[in-house]
């Protein structure tokens, strides 16, 4: 509701000083809804001129003539705005041009119900050995399922980084680099707490959601975006909330890597050139206020500007999730995109769920995640 009343807000500043220009802002209910809607009305030539969404999504539209170049629309260099990496990102594309800008930064943490912890005698991991031996002796004295994840497949993407040296695609062969051994090892890992309980792939409550679980005491901890601790509250169950930087393998280079995501603005080109003007100078005035959406987000900023200024910094010193991913910063890395990255995601999701059932066999998962990938990336 408060992104929704900014959002709000910064059109009609906008409007207000664009006499000319109308924005219009609206909501369209989950992601996959958004993105099957987006999708269906780009293609149809019917489509918004401007949505936030990661990355990854955007790549389905390169090649085809479909999305914005900002620069081409812009007098100033964003590369000078923002840091090396999230320049690459936004330029990682066909024609080189800067099709996306991303809006905010954040990450996955640990978030913890410390008095649960306390109650088994464990202490909050730092490894994933330690994770899993944590979260096994609270099932087995509490009964509380000791980790869930919101984002399997980023999960996935995680466990895969770490293990893999820093790798997760090889773009010279395009297919991935996951179907071995290691993977297998860490996926009957992941699945043992599963099969066991102690694991969980979907959240109990009626609203799908890891944060009702939490807030009720049927999980002790989980992986999720610092954007959600706003949400988080276990007064009514008399817990403690912490937050930490998510687990690693060992402090080894790449062992220890945590990881971060851009939500990004993407134009879709109109052939009204006017509109498309008004678009990219939008985007302009967003990233001109990023402070304030960033703040609301409860996100990290990816401009420097806003990182040096005093009250975004005292703000995140403040914030308990932002300084647990502030700790990891240093080693995390962006999620690779390329042409078959959507496909590879939806894959590596269904991959971590196997476990669930009755048939699930780590080798074939995988095989079978990495052949569809595979044919993604040479299609």
């Amino acid at each position: 509701e408060g992104q929704e009343a900014l959002l709000n807000t910064l059109a009609e500043e906008f409007m207000e000083a664009n006499k000319n220009v109308t924005v219009e802002v609206i909501n369209t209910g989950s992601a996959k809804e958004f993105e099957a809607k987006v999708t269906d009305s780009v293609n149809n030539g019917v489509g918004p001129n401007l949505i936030f969404n990661f990355g990854s999504f955007a790549t389905n539209f390169d090649g085809y003539g479909k999305l914005l170049p900002f620069n081409k629309y812009w007098d100033f260099d964003y590369a000078s705005l923002t840091s090396a990496g999230i320049y690459a990102e936004a330029t990682n594309f066909s024609d080189g041009n800067v099709n996306i800008a991303p809006v905010y930064t954040a990450g996955p943490v640990l978030f913890v119900n410390k008095a649960i912890f306390d109650k088994a005698g464990v202490e909050i991991p730092t490894t994933w050995d330690e994770m899993k031996t944590a979260a096994k002796t609270i099932y087995e004295k509490t009964g509380v399922v000791g980790l869930s994840i919101d984002s399997l497949t980023d999960f996935a993407q995680l466990l895969i980084f770490q293990s893999h040296q820093g790798k997760i695609v090889d773009m010279d062969k395009k297919e991935v680099i996951w179907n071995d051994a290691e993977t297998e090892k860490w996926l009957n890992w992941w699945a043992e707490g599963v099969q066991a309980g102690y694991f969980q792939v979907q959240a109990q409550a009626a609203d799908g959601y890891n944060s009702s679980d939490f807030n009720s005491g049927l999980i002790a901890s989980y992986i999720g975006s610092t954007a959600g601790i706003p949400y988080l509250d276990v007064t009514g169950i008399n817990g403690e909330l912490a937050a930490v930087r998510v687990p690693m393998i060992s402090d080894a280079e790449y062992e220890n890597a945590g990881m971060i995501w851009n939500r990004s603005a993407i134009g879709f080109k109109s052939e009204n050139e006017a509109e498309n003007q008004a678009t990219a100078d939008f985007v302009k005035y967003f990233i001109d206020n990023n402070k304030r959406w960033v703040m609301e987000l409860n996100a990290n900023s990816p401009y420097t500007a806003v990182q040096e200024d005093a009250e975004y910094q005292t703000f995140v010193k403040g914030d308990i999730a932002l300084s647990a991913l502030g700790d990891q910063l240093p080693t995390s890395f962006v999620a690779p995109v390329f042409k078959g990255c959507t496909t590879m995601r939806e894959e590596l999701k269904a991959m971590m769920q196997s476990p669930a059932s009755d048939s699930f066999n780590a080798k074939t998962a995988i095989e079978n995640a990495a052949n569809r990938t595979n044919a993604a990336m040479k299609e």
